[in-house]
């Protein structure tokens, strides 16, 4: 027992023989309550039932409750309608002639198509119908009806004989009206009726008349042939020839044989139809094929029938829509339209949350293949195959270079790429249109990458033309294209590279200010110092807009230094401290030595004063219509600094009661710190073209060393957390300030008369007066360790 016990404990975990605080002493032994291990306690087995009975649905229903229905609703539009868009122009127009006619225009395959050769399967139809031969239903008892016939005939005979006064013209009435008997003269009957004898002689006549009559039948006798009828009263005129019959009854013999011998096989037209119809459907249907491009009737030509199934073959005389391929293109675009959106979802998410986004791009990928249709139809426009195909090249490429500029370049190469591939569904003519169209917006999405004037949009014409014409030359050399069209089409080509780019012009124009997005080409419009707003911030703080102007050079330099926005960022310099204006003479650059109107404040309201020119300008911004991106340099250029100049003013001022946890918040600026990296550049280019004015006598260290402490200070201060600044960039952005400040602050040599005038007036006061174009900085601001907001310093 105590050894079963042992081998109990030494099979314990460690932790099971362990003393515990939970142990109770109950008498000698001692009872440790070792924790145990809890089961969850099972759920009934209905409720496990009922819980994964709704789990699905459940999940189905929150996934429900959180979709987006609005960009769903979107996609669907923008599916039916791009699917419409296409299905309208695989419906091609309708070409209204008829066989006999001439033409009056020159029409072309769009699409390779093997059609049926009508006119060639009927003659082959027909002529197997012709090879059928007539069907004859065959009379089994015509040799019956003969025999039957023949003994009617010999009896009117002898009851004729028998009569007072035998006629044979009665005879042949009885004949013809009785038995359908015709014989051609009622006088060829007269000696049968005549002779005395007659009656042995008529007897034999009967024998002979069956006896003809069935060797005429043994041959085929059609109804509707006269030979075969023909040659049977010759074989039956033969066997009474070679009959012992009277010489005289022989005429009247030959014509009652006639009148008995018959058709004995009957035709079936009904069966004869039947038999041509299935030859005729025996016969496989020729086929014929027409490739893309190959003309199917020229102006001045004759219609023929072989046009008129060429152009059915095409649809082009009774244009329609198949089902299967209506629902084909639902379905490619219905994929293309998910390609994008799963790209967006991954790699541009503020693009894919943003709805306006969504919809620009659904509207330019929609114009673009609406624009196809226009100049096609409505501008009366007939455009052949390759005329159609250089339209198409002409809209993908507005549309990629409108998607470059408005939204993304990336975005615009996926968009642009998925486009090119609906052209070459629509072209339908071969595969060089898809080819030479996305290899022509590659191009078109290079050249307008980086607009800086109105003088780059002419380099992006030229250059798109230049493509376009070397891509022309280049894939008619390929396909074996002559000289004289690779030359009609080359002229084509540079058209298209041409209208390209003015309709990007326009387009960038119209959707800038319908869905308040910013180009280039709006931010160089904005940056014209002839600009009434530049015009007006020049006149009322000119210390501020040369301010601004010095910090845009900055930022310019910062940015191509780095790789961002070079043209935004001067934009963003030249409007900054707009808010300056309605109270220019509180900022030093405007007081133009004059008092300085501080003097008169306490550091609070100072501080309160100098902040206020963010919301003026802001305000300001917004009476003008000033993009977002603009607004975004005014409200971030400070951030959440610190005034330090007034802070550190308030500090050491003798109202110490006046302090407390909130005071440095009442002299920061509100915010919010710089959210891109051209806000940011501009942040640091504008304190360090603030704090060079400060230095004396500069030298590159000096410079060097304010554009360190001032960037060390933004750094360690916090205002550069929520932008993609990296330290790689701050070192190219330190880089590129000390480069233009040490151009900017160099020193000047003094002129012989300046020394001059210098000397005379040191020897009459004692001190040295500075050269004219020297800078003259205030002794307050020379604080180098409280570098800061240093525009608010100099006020």
């Amino acid at each position: 027992m105590e050894g079963g016990q042992a081998l109990d404990s030494a099979s314990r975990p460690l932790f099971a023989i362990l003393p515990c605080p939970m142990a109770r002493d109950s008498g000698s032994n001692v009872q440790i309550a070792f924790p145990q291990r809890r089961h969850p306690r099972k759920r009934p087995d209905s409720r496990r039932q009922r819980s994964t009975a709704n789990g699905p649905w459940e999940k189905i229903l929150a996934a429900v409750r959180q979709c987006d229905w609005g960009r769903v609703c979107l996609a669907i539009i923008t599916v039916v309608a791009l699917s419409a868009l296409l299905s309208l122009h695989l419906l091609p127009d309708r070409v209204q002639v008829r066989a006999g006619d001439i033409s009056s225009v020159d029409v072309r395959a769009r699409f390779t198509v093997q059609y049926i050769d009508k006119e060639r399967t009927a003659a082959l139809r027909d002529a197997a119908s012709e090879r059928v031969e007539p069907v004859y239903e065959s009379m089994p008892y015509a040799s019956a009806d003969a025999d039957e016939t023949v003994q009617d005939i010999v009896d009117y005979l002898r009851r004729e004989r028998s009569a007072p006064s035998p006629s044979p013209t009665h005879l042949a009435v009885e004949l013809r009206q009785h038995l359908g008997v015709v014989v051609g003269t009622s006088s060829l009957l007269q000696p049968l009726l005549k002779d005395p004898a007659a009656g042995y002689h008529i007897d034999q006549l009967e024998r002979v008349l069956r006896d003809s009559a069935h060797d005429a039948l043994r041959e085929d006798i059609r109804n509707d042939s006269p030979a075969d009828l023909q040659r049977a009263y010759t074989i039956g005129d033969g066997r009474l020839q070679t009959s012992l019959i009277a010489r005289d009854y022989l005429p009247a013999a030959t014509a009652l044989l006639h009148a008995v011998v018959r058709p004995n096989r009957i035709y079936d037209a009904e069966k004869t139809q039947w038999a041509r119809d299935t030859a005729r459907r025996s016969v496989a249907p020729v086929y014929s094929q027409i490739f893309a491009g190959d003309p199917v009737i020229r102006r001045g030509e004759l219609v023929t029938p072989a046009t008129i199934d060429k152009l059915h073959a095409l649809g082009l005389q009774n244009p329609g829509l198949e089902r299967g391929m209506v629902i084909s293109v639902i379905l490619l675009v219905g994929i293309m339209v998910a390609v994008v959106c799963l790209y967006l979802a991954r790699h541009h998410r503020s693009v894919f949350r943003s709805t306006k986004m969504l919809v620009l791009l659904s509207l330019i990928a929609n114009l673009s293949i609406l624009g196809l249709k226009l100049a096609d139809t409505l501008m009366g426009m007939r455009l052949s195959g390759p005329q159609f195909g250089y339209a198409g090249m002409l809209a993908v490429a507005s549309a990629g270079m409108l998607i470059a500029a408005l939204v993304n370049t990336r975005v615009a190469l996926v968009v642009s790429t998925l486009l090119a591939a609906q052209s070459g569904l629509i072209l339908g003519y071969d595969v060089r249109f898809p080819v030479m169209t996305l290899l022509s917006t590659l191009v078109a999405l290079f050249a307008v990458s980086d607009i800086r004037s109105r003088s780059d949009l002419l380099r992006a014409t030229v250059i798109l033309s230049i493509t376009n014409l070397l891509l022309t030359g280049i894939v008619g050399r390929i396909e074996g294209d002559a000289w004289s069209d690779i030359g009609r089409a080359g002229l084509w080509a540079v058209v298209s590279g041409g209208l390209a780019v003015g309709i990007f012009s326009l387009g960038a124009a119209l959707f800038e200010r319908m869905f308040g997005i910013t180009t280039h080409l709006g931010l160089l419009e904005l940056c014209d110092p002839n600009r009434r707003l530049l015009q007006e911030f020049c006149q009322v703080a000119p210390g501020t807009y040369t301010h601004s102007v010095m910090v845009g050079n900055l930022a310019v330099a910062a940015a191509e230094a780095i790789g961002a926005d070079a043209l935004l960022c001067r934009v963003g310099a030249y409007y900054h401290d707009l808010g300056k204006m309605r109270r220019a003479e509180f900022f030093v650059e405007n007081q133009g030595g004059g008092d300085n109107a501080h003097d008169k404040l306490n550091p609070s309201l100072s501080a309160l004063v100098v902040t206020a020119h963010v919301k003026d300008g802001l305000e300001i911004a917004e009476q003008e219509k000033l993009p977002p991106v603009v607004k975004a340099f005014i409200t971030e250029h400070h951030g959440t600094s610190l005034i330090r100049y007034f802070y550190h003013q308030h500090t050491c001022s003798d109202c110490p009661e006046d302090d407390g946890p909130g005071l440095e918040q009442h002299f920061r600026y509100g915010g919010p710190k710089p959210q891109s990296r051209e806000t940011a550049i501009l942040m640091l280019a504008d304190g360090v073209e603030a704090a060079s004015r400060t230095l004396e006598r500069p030298t590159l260290g000096r410079i060097e060393d304010l554009v360190d402490k001032i960037i060390n200070n933004q750094l360690q201060d916090g205002q550069l957390d929520e932008c993609d600044l990296t330290l790689r960039d701050l070192r190219g952005i330190r880089n590129a300030f000390v480069h233009l400040l040490g151009g900017m602050l160099h020193n000047r040599i003094e002129y012989p008369e300046v020394l001059r005038q210098n000397a005379t007036r040191q020897d009459k006061t004692g001190t040295p007066d500075k050269p004219s174009d020297e800078t003259v900085s205030l002794p307050e601001t020379k604080a180098p360790d409280d570098v800061g907001d240093h525009s608010s310093v100099a006020a």
